[in-house]
């Protein structure tokens, strides 16, 4: 075949027009596709953290700014502790209980008791002999070689504070949701310990 026959036979072939808007489509649909694809993956993320067990999100220690307050968070119980109240050494002054979801990262303390840590180190013998004996303000919770941990009954309560419903007084929120836990910000939103929000740090996870 000559290269005229040749130069026909290519003539002849059907042409392939190009498109530009076609390839404006293509770039359109593509673009289209991996907006939605990030969509989702935000949106399951997000929804993975909202549903995620709410107590897991604030497990472990954590301490207030002034390093007077520490919050205990062990699955649903948490323990929330004034070491040496009004001043007195080797006397904390703690509440306990349970929490309950109040919204989404929101924590309400449920189920609260008021106890008294004292160690007994700091105390005379006879001042330790004196609290173990029976009393209307309070009963023996616990008691180690070192430690006294009394319970308060609801006149022991109520000298403490007005009311003797303490499921009032614990109210936390987590804020600045981060990845790393140690740059979380937990709040303790309650007029009973003060008339602004306390802000805890993460401490550990011990």
């Amino acid at each position: 075949m000559t290269n005229e026959n040749n130069d026909q036979v290519i003539n002849d072939l059907p042409k392939v027009q190009e498109n530009p808007n076609e390839d404006k489509q293509k770039s359109l649909f593509f673009y289209l596709i991996l907006l939605l694809l990030i969509i989702v993956l935000l949106g399951g993320g997000l929804a993975g953290y909202i549903f995620y067990p709410f107590v897991n999100k604030i497990n472990g220690n954590w301490v207030s700014t002034d390093q007077t307050m520490h919050l205990t968070s062990r699955g649903n119980i948490w323990e929330l502790a004034i070491a040496d109240y009004q001043q007195t050494k080797g006397f904390a002054l703690v509440y306990t209980g349970a929490w309950e979801a109040a919204g989404v990262n929101k924590y309400d303390g449920k189920q609260v008791k008021l106890l008294a840590k004292i160690k007994k180190a700091n105390f005379a013998k006879e001042e330790i002999k004196k609290l173990e004996k029976k009393s209307d303000l309070y009963t023996v919770f616990d008691q180690t070689e070192k430690e006294l941990t009394l319970q308060y009954t609801e006149k022991g309560i109520k000298q403490i504070q007005s009311g003797a419903n303490l499921n009032t007084v614990v109210h936390m929120t987590l804020e600045n949701i981060h990845w790393e836990k140690a740059k979380e910000k937990l709040y303790l939103n309650s007029s009973y310990f003060s008339s602004e929000r306390i802000e805890f740090t993460y401490k550990n996870g011990q």
